[in-house]
């Protein structure tokens, strides 16, 4: 019988990767053939955008063909993604998470703020949570945390709140993808935003999980040559930031972009520290962060993914880091040094998109420029400085090739790559979301009931709201993917991580986690209230510790407050840490 699997698992395993290596070579033959396209002379705005428009329909078209009507493939892709696939997918779910805060990245240090955070909130999945919740057999981490605690009231809070985290989550994805399509190609947003809207659908709807796994490979992949090919050519001309030949260094790349608004500068180490943390704890109980583990075959292949997760995201990490400071010295060597009339044209189109400010002002063209910069203070023909010249996040995560003249083929490689991750983040926070809806909410607490089609039913309209919703709110431009990610990660941290923390402890029950919810969210919200006005990170993460930290406080003062824990509870806890783990009951679509 043991023999008779591991045939199986190989034959699987082959046929798996013959679809991987033509998946592969499709896409390097596709950016290949753009590549020559762009040394023969054809137009730089038809490469600029047939690139990202091949990765768009690429992706989709690979969500599409994966479509099933097996609730083991829609909300677990069957329990046999490979470790390393597995792995690659969540590095990308997880960049397009951080994509918001890049800057940072290239910043001082990734072992405090918010680059520490999401590290060690991946930590903790990769060789914790994420095995734990595989060791389980759920489907989600509300679907454990309902079966420790399965009281009406608790239940309900922990899917909304897991619900709405995620519907955050693709909204912000949604919003990165539409930015970089309308941003750096100058596609309308109304259309870049419908666009977006059909892809993610087409990624999550049809084969659920399976397909936003998959496609958040690809992802990571189309990232990988991205932002590595600018890398990759700085190395050969000896001009990464630091190097002894480049023109400046990190130092000064950090400067740069303290001066222009893109980096913040350091709040102190204990503003630092709690962000770190509050970054953490968001990351660590984030649905569309866990849903990788729950797709592999057993718990050590789900530490084995998450061993890949890390190694995939600091690669990723480095390249995007190091794509930024190199722009940010460009930046200043092409355009500081110049009268305003005699910029560089790349200057003039960003600036028209609101990529780059010249003399603080957005421009069109040489002689607004010099418009602006007289009415800025700036003397007829006099030399721009460094902060005449304010270049934006996006643009630096984007500009480099234009900057430094590697062609448009290189730029619109580029610009696929910030669409992939951020359709990736869009479609795995849209699967998410819409499991909590259609399975823990629709099925389960309808005592399992309902046909699997009727489930799949109701998942896939969820899928559809949310993304329309997402569309209209991406075509008018009404919210900053920082924020979104910001309110994601402080409800995660607020209200579900102390939940997790008492789902471990024997003592606590039904009514200190519905206590502990309640706690969390009157923690968050006192501090957005305190705080009127538009949330930044530093409130996010004030409200991110107090929350959880209140939340945890009357949970476990509730639980102590009786005499000793139920037979229930300990035997959950102890079977779950300790024994085989199989405390969820098998699901009748699985």
């Amino acid at each position: 019988m043991r023999a008779s699997t591991n045939q199986r698992e190989l034959f699987d395993r082959s046929h798996l990767d013959e679809r991987i290596a033509f998946a592969t070579t499709t896409f390097i033959v596709a950016f290949a053939f753009i590549a020559l396209l762009d040394r023969i002379g054809a137009p730089r705005a038809f490469i600029e955008v047939l690139a990202p428009g091949f990765t768009i329909a690429a992706l989709a078209t690979l969500g599409f063909l994966l479509h099933s009507m097996r609730a083991s493939l829609y909300y677990t892709a069957g329990r046999a993604v490979p470790a390393y696939y597995a792995g690659l997918a969540n590095a990308a779910i997880v960049m397009g998470l951080a994509l918001p805060f890049a800057t940072q990245f290239a910043g001082r240090s990734w072992l405090i703020g918010a680059c520490g955070g999401f590290f060690i909130g991946l930590a903790g999945v990769a060789f914790y949570l994420g095995p734990l919740l595989r060791k389980t057999g759920a489907f989600t981490l509300s679907g454990l945390l309902a079966a420790r605690f399965p009281g009406l009231a608790p239940r309900l809070c922990v899917i909304a709140v897991t619900g709405v985290s995620a519907a955050f989550v693709a909204l912000a994805g949604h919003q990165t993808a539409v930015d970089a399509l309308s941003g750096l190609t100058g596609v309308g947003r109304g259309f870049a935003a419908f666009v977006m809207g059909v892809a993610i659908l087409l990624i999550a709807g049809p084969g659920g999980l399976s397909g936003v796994i998959w496609a958040a490979s690809a992802a990571a992949g189309v990232a990988l040559a991205g932002f590595g090919w600018p890398v990759l050519l700085l190395a050969m001309k000896g001009e990464l930031p630091g190097a002894a030949s480049a023109a400046g260094g990190w130092g000064e790349a950090i400067a740069n972009m303290e001066v222009w608004g893109a980096l913040a500068p350091s709040a102190g180490v204990g503003f630092e520290f709690a962000m770190t943390l509050a970054v953490a704890l968001g990351v660590l109980t984030l649905a569309p962060v866990l849903a990788p583990a729950v797709t592999t075959r057993d718990a050590p292949r789900a530490r084995r993914a998450g061993w890949a997760a890390l190694i995939w995201t600091l690669i990723l990490a480095t390249l995007v880091a190091t794509t930024i400071a190199a722009a940010a010295l460009a930046v200043a060597r092409v355009g500081v040094g110049r009268s305003p009339e005699h910029l560089p044209d790349v200057f003039y189109a960003a600036s028209s998109r609101g990529l780059v400010k010249i003399c603080d002002t957005r421009v069109h063209d040489p002689a607004e420029a010099r418009r602006a910069c007289a009415a800025h203070g700036l003397a007829q023909g006099a030399p721009l400085r460094v902060g005449d010249v304010a270049a934006s996040g996006r643009f630096l995560l984007a500009g480099l090739p234009e900057l430094d003249g590697f062609g448009a083929a290189a730029s619109g490689l580029l610009s696929s790559a910030l669409i992939a991750l951020g359709l990736a983040l869009a479609a795995s926070g849209l699967q998410a979301c819409a499991t909590a809806i259609g399975h823990e909410a629709f099925y389960l607490m309808r005592g399992e009931t309902d046909l699997t089609s009727r489930r799949l039913a109701v998942t896939r309209l969820a899928l559809v709201a949310v993304t329309a919703f997402g569309s209209a709110s991406c075509a008018a431009n009404l919210f900053d993917p920082r924020a979104l990610v910001g309110l994601a990660l402080s409800l995660s941290a607020a209200a579900i991580a102390p939940v997790v923390a008492l789902a471990f402890w024997p003592r606590a029950d039904d009514r200190d986690a519905l206590i502990a919810l309640i706690g969390g969210h009157v923690g968050m919200a006192s501090v957005y209230v305190m705080t009127a006005g538009a949330p930044n990170v530093d409130v996010f993460a004030l409200a991110s510790l107090s929350g959880a930290a209140l939340g945890l406080a009357a949970g476990a003062i509730s639980a102590l407050s009786r005499p000793a824990p139920t037979m229930r509870d300990a035997a959950f806890v102890a079977r779950m840490l300790h024994g085989d783990g199989q405390i969820m009951g098998q699901d009748k679509g699985a």
